[in-house]
C-alpha cells in the first residue's frame, strides 16, 4: 500500500530536494522535522576532514519553500562525537549559498576521525511564524586533513609512565680494559704463598748444640779422671 505523505511534507521535501540539485553531483543531507526542513552542506563537496577548520551551512525551510533566514530564528548548533558527548557549540552567522540568502552557517572542527552528528535546533523570534524544531545531521570524518595532528580522544587511556633510570655518565669498560683485569686476578691466584721462615728453627738448634757441648764437656772431665789419679 502507498505511504501518503501530508501535502505540506512533500512540498518542503521538494523545495530541499530542488535546492540541493542546484549543486550537481553533491549528495546534501536533508532533514524534516512538522513543517520545517534543512539541507546540510559541508564545504568544499560535502566532505569534511579532522584537524581543520570546516564551513558549513544550512539551507532551513519551511512548508511551502519560504527560507526561513537566520534573524527570523532563534538557533543553536552543537557538534556532538560518537559517545554522544558534546564536543563543540559553532556560533552561527547568516550566509548565502547556492541561492539562499542569509541562511545559517558555522565553521567546526572535527578534532579526529570518525562519526559525528550535528544538532540543529531552533524556535521562531516571531511565535507562530513556524515549529520550533531540532534537526539532527550524521557525519563521517574519514580523513586527517594535510599537517593537521588529530586531537588526543578523552576515551583513551593514558600510558603508564616508566620508572627513570639512573644513568651513569662513565663510559662502560673497554674489552682491552677487561682482559687486563681478568689477567691480574689469574696472576693473583696463581702466585705461590712465600715459605714459611725457617729462623723459628734456630733457636731450638742452639739450645740442643750447648747441651750437646756441656755434656761432652762433661764426659772428658769425667774421663781424664783416672785411678791413678785417686791416688
Amino acid at each position: 500500500m502507498a505511504v501518503l505523505f501530508p501535502l505540506h511534507r512533500s512540498l518542503l521535501l521538494a523545495t530541499l530536494l530542488g535546492g540541493a540539485a542546484m549543486a550537481p553531483a553533491i549528495a546534501h543531507d536533508v532533514q524534516i522535522a512538522d513543517d520545517v526542513g534543512a539541507t546540510l552542506h559541508i564545504e568544499p563537496n560535502d566532505i569534511a576532514r579532522a584537524g581543520e577548520a570546516t564551513d558549513l551551512w544550512f539551507a532551513l525551510t519551511q512548508a511551502g519553500g519560504q527560507v526561513i533566514p537566520l534573524a527570523a530564528c532563534d538557533c543553536t548548533l552543537t557538534l556532538y562525537d560518537s559517545q554522544a558527548t558534546a564536543v563543540e557549540t559553532p556560533t552561527l552567522t547568516a550566509m548565502s549559498a547556492e541561492g539562499f540568502q542569509n541562511i545559517p552557517g558555522a565553521t567546526v572542527t572535527f578534532p579526529q576521525v570518525g562519526a559525528y552528528e550535528l544538532r540543529l535546533a531552533g524556535s521562531p523570534q516571531q511565535a507562530g511564524a513556524f515549529t520550533p524544531f531540532e534537526l539532527s545531521f550524521e557525519v563521517t570524518v574519514a580523513s586527517l586533513a594535510p599537517g593537521a595532528a588529530a586531537a588526543p580522544s578523552a576515551h583513551d587511556e593514558t600510558p603508564a609512565t616508566a620508572p627513570d633510570v639512573a644513568i651513569s655518565d662513565e663510559p662502560p669498560p673497554s674489552e682491552t680494559a677487561i682482559a687486563a683485569s681478568e689477567s691480574e686476578v689469574s696472576q693473583t691466584a696463581e702466585t705461590p704463598m712465600p715459605p714459611v721462615s725457617s729462623t723459628r728453627w734456630i733457636a731450638p738448634a742452639i739450645g740442643v748444640g750447648l747441651v750437646i757441648v756441656v755434656g761432652l764437656a762433661i764426659a772428658i772431665i769425667s774421663g781424664g779422671r783416672s785411678p791413678r789419679g785417686e791416688e
